[in-house]
């Protein structure tokens, strides 16, 4: 029986492998068919301008790869045979070696060419090995067989097309229980307040000099803290990181008339017993000192910008607790004995007795709380490093 006969006469459905044959029964047969439907030829007709689909019904194509077990190496044949007479057609085409190895990658990159353009496309061998590559990482990837260091999933992660991802991330979410999607937030958040911290660095830095509007609204970085008064910069820093002040606050409030006089707090917070208190920031002023030094009575005495902050939040805390009433029925809060964060100046130059001079007055004022900048990042610092692990 000829090879064609064997052909026409095999189910499409299987893959044939032969007995070992040869003298020293070193070579084997591997081979499918194929119904023509599978092979579609397309013949374009220049007179018509149209494609039109060849249909061949008599014949029947066949692939056999040819495995040599002593040098391990593979051709592949494609013959195309008679279904009425097993005769082949036309002409085989055989691929070994090197040739078979582009004729592989040809095949495995099909599904994989990026074909959105209806203009002439070209593809460079090393293009095609890439996809490649990254198909197979993807695919020992969704398998686990290979665990990938996170540089190589990072740089898997940048090569994979929208569906891939989506895949990618179908697979993590079934994979992952409430522990660990609660840990994954935190590593969010742990990230979004180290950024946040070196944006806070960073706007110290730029009022130290000139034109610091300017550079906030012209840097990538913080122009989403830019306004027309560098006071108002920092109110934004401070409104969208109320986790630096740790657990101490609830929730931000909308309102923030305090007063009947039409007084108004920066930030007005819930604390989480439901009492309020208020936020109210003034510039880090660097180069300002918080405190002048009195040699006569060889001590340290707040500045006067200073001891007008603390004089405007004791005035705060006087008209909050006059119109208490009105704000309780028209908020749904409780106010009882509200305190006052006073964020203003630098603190990272004090001198020891600066430092006790600050201690001093904090622990002398009833319901202020002063917090230089650098104290606030500092608080910050500390919060993101006892999570940090």
């Amino acid at each position: 029986m000829s090879n064609g006969e064997f052909a026409i006469k095999k189910n499409p459905d299987l893959t044939y492998v032969s007995r070992a044959v040869g003298r020293s029964g070193n070579i084997r047969y591997i081979s499918k068919t194929f119904a023509l439907k599978d092979f579609k030829d397309f013949y374009f007709d220049q007179k018509s301008k149209k494609v039109f689909e060849v249909i061949r019904e008599n014949s029947v194509q066949e692939i056999t790869a040819i495995y040599n077990q002593e040098t391990t190496g593979f051709s592949i044949r494609i013959q195309r045979f008679s279904k009425v007479t097993g005769a082949p057609l036309n002409q085989s085409f055989s691929f070994h070696g090197g040739a078979l190895v582009r004729f592989v990658k040809f095949l495995e990159s099909l599904d994989l060419l990026d074909m959105a353009s209806k203009e002439n496309l070209r593809f460079t061998d090393r293009v095609s090995d890439e996809l490649i590559q990254r198909k197979k990482d993807f695919s020992r990837f969704l398998r686990g067989s290979q665990p990938l260091t996170p540089d190589q999933l990072l740089q898997l992660f940048n090569k994979l097309n929208n569906i891939e991802r989506n895949v990618v991330f179908q697979k993590f979410i079934e994979g992952i229980d409430d522990f660990d999607v609660e840990n994954l937030n935190a590593a969010i958040k742990q990230k979004e307040y180290k950024k946040a911290l070196g944006d806070l660095d960073n706007l110290l830095k730029a009022e130290a000099g000139s034109d610091f509007i300017e550079k906030v609204k012209n840097s990538e970085d913080l122009n989403k803290y830019h306004a027309n008064q560098p006071e108002k910069i920092f109110h934004k820093w401070i409104e969208n990181n109320l986790w630096v002040f740790g657990v101490e606050y609830y929730k931000k409030h909308q309102f923030r008339k305090i007063g009947n006089d039409n007084s108004e707090a920066d930030i007005v917070l819930e604390t989480p017993d439901g009492f309020i208190s208020l936020i109210e920031i003034k510039r880090p002023l660097a180069g300002h000192s918080l405190f002048r030094y009195d040699s006569s009575h060889r001590c340290y005495f707040p500045t006067s910008g200073f001891s007008e902050a603390i004089g405007q939040s004791l005035i705060y805390l006087q008209r909050i607790d006059d119109y208490k009433k009105s704000i309780e029925s028209e908020h749904s809060v409780r106010v009882l004995r509200p305190r006052v964060q006073l964020i203003l100046g630098r603190s990272n130059k004090f001198n020891e007795d600066e430092k006790k001079a600050l201690h001093f007055l904090n622990s002398s004022l009833h319901d202020i709380d002063i917090i230089s900048y650098d104290q606030l990042l500092a608080n910050g610092w500390q919060i993101v490093s006892f999570y940090d692990n």
